[in-house]
This record gives C-alpha cells, structure tokens and sequence, in this order.
C-alpha cells in the first residue's frame, strides 16, 4: 500500500473520528439543555406549591385572629407526628426553640404544615400578640382620629364618644402598632439597609408572625420525625459533598432550633433574601411569609375606625 493511500485513510479516519466527538457534543448540550429546562420547571413547580402551601397558612390564621383575637403559640418541632400534642399549640411563647407551626391548633392537616420537600413549617410570633388578656391581636377600638396613648398591656384605649371630639382618650393606629410584631430584613446594605427593613417593630411595621420554609435543602427545619437536619452550617465557602444540605449566612436567623430574639438585633433579624443556590455562604433557599400586624387585622376584618 503506497504511502498516499494510508495518508488519505489516516485523514478520512480523523475527519471521522472529528464527527463522531461533534456529535457527542451536540447530544450532551441536548442533555444538558433538556436537564437544565427539567431542573428550571422542577423549581418553579416547587415554588408554586410552596406559595400555595404558604397562602393556606395566611388564610388559617386570618380565621383563627377572626375567631380568638390573638396568634397561637408554635408547637413542639421535635415531637415525631402521630403522638400526642404533636402539632398543638404551647402553653408559653417565651423561647420559641423548635418551634413549628402548629397545625392542629390552625385547624389544618400535618401536610398541610410541610413544605414540598417534607420539612416542617418554622414559625415565630411576637408573644404578646398570643395573650388572652389582654389581646392584642385587635385594633378596632383604635380610631384615626385619636391621639391619646395606649391603654393597659398595650391596647388600644376604650374611646370616650367620638374620638373626632375627644382625640386624646382615643388611640391611633400608628401609636397601637408601635413596638409591637417581628423584624423582618431582606440581608441587603448592612446596617443602612437593616434600618429601612421589610418589617420594622420599632416604626409599627412589625410581622404578624414569620412562617418559613427552609427550601429544598432543608437546612435548618425540622422532619416527620421530629429530628433537626442542621446541614452543612455556616460552613466556609467550600463544595460540599453531593447531597449535602447547606444554609447560608442570612439563613442563620432563619433556623428552627433558634430562640427568639426580642427586641431584634441586625443579627438576629429574621431574613427574607434573595434566592441563591451557591454552596457557599450566599447560599439562601428559605421561603417566608411575614405579613404586619395591620395587614392581618385588616384582613380580619379588626382594623381600626375610619371617619
């Protein structure tokens, strides 16, 4: 065979072997094009059920201010499901560690409590939005016009007929709402941007209450069983093994085995950030929902008197 021959056979077994890795190439960005659309529509599936799961909630407890005038207590996040008081309501709010929502009390199912990815429901509350004497969670005896102070334990003041004419024995709602609720933060600006936060207790834009998922990783809720998943914690911004759950730096407030801090300090302000999927210490996959007080109220139908 003359050297020309193997020269050109050499040549057309390279032009084919050239094909053959392009095609492969195009087939794997195919795949990789389809599993990334799949991934993209597995999470945006997830985040309207979760948004679903999360509207209930709101609707449960509208219903239940509606009904008792205050917000529940969370429930024991430990207790493994099927036994007794699991989902109820505590008798004190003071700590707040492990706490869950508390299903039973809402008058919801367990599932109806879990996120899509099976992780219970964290839940805090200002704990003197939960009392029986006196119930705060109620502001229609706040009228517009008043501009006396609160009354006893911080309600509004019974008016003395009509606030238009007498203002001082009347208390408005912006003096009612003062101080009262949860410190809801976005993580963004520092400490400029944490005084202009979502939900301000001091300005009388406090939460309600805070709900939160703690997303598909799961770091930082608790399961069916009543066991704590703490994931890959504050960890340095290394790759994880696979299958690893990790929470970021602004999920730390977030944390169901976390006490709760009142008055809230930039630290321990309870963080709505962005969404990022970094295994790092950005990373940020928690849904809340944190209304203010004078929304719930509103919806309640418990909001104050307008002339």
């Amino acid at each position: 065979m003359d050297h020309a021959h193997i020269h050109k056979s050499k040549r057309q077994a390279g032009l084919a072997l050239l094909a053959i890795v392009a095609i492969l190439g195009v087939v794997a960005m195919a795949i990789f094009a389809k599993w990334a659309m799949s991934d993209a529509q597995r999470r945006l599936r997830k985040t309207t059920d979760i948004a679903k799961i999360l509207d209930r909630v709101d609707r449960a407890m509208v219903d239940y201010v509606t009904q008792h005038r205050r917000l529940p207590c969370p429930a024991d996040g430990r207790v493994v499901s099927g036994s007794p008081n699991v989902g109820l309501e505590l008798a004190a709010c003071a700590s707040q560690a492990h706490g869950v929502l508390p299903w039973v009390t809402l008058g919801l199912s367990e599932d109806e409590a879990r996120d899509p990815w099976n992780g219970r429901l964290t839940y805090r509350v200002d704990p003197a939005l939960t009392t029986l004497v006196p119930r705060l969670m109620d502001m229609s005896n706040c009228d517009i016009a008043g501009t006396g102070s609160v009354g006893v334990g911080g309600v509004c003041r019974t008016p003395t007929p009509t606030c238009v004419a007498n203002p001082a024995t009347c208390t408005s709602p912006a003096t009612f709402l003062t101080g009262k609720g949860l410190d809801v933060w976005n993580g963004v600006g520092g400490a400029a941007g944490w005084a202009t936060r979502i939900n301000n207790r001091p300005l009388g834009t406090g939460a309600a209450y805070v709900v939160i998922s703690h997303g598909e990783s799961g770091a930082g809720a608790y399961n069916a069983g009543g066991v704590f998943q703490p994931g890959n914690i504050g960890a340095i911004s290394l790759l994880p093994l696979p299958g690893t759950q990790f929470a970021g730096d602004d999920e730390m407030p977030n944390l169901a085995n976390v006490a709760l801090t009142l008055p809230a300090a930039q630290g321990t302000t309870y963080r709505d950030a962005a969404f990022n999927p970094a295994n790092s210490r950005a990373h940020f996959d928690d849904y809340l929902r944190h209304p203010s007080i004078a929304e719930v109220l509103k919806n309640a139908r418990l909001k104050e008197r307008v002339h």
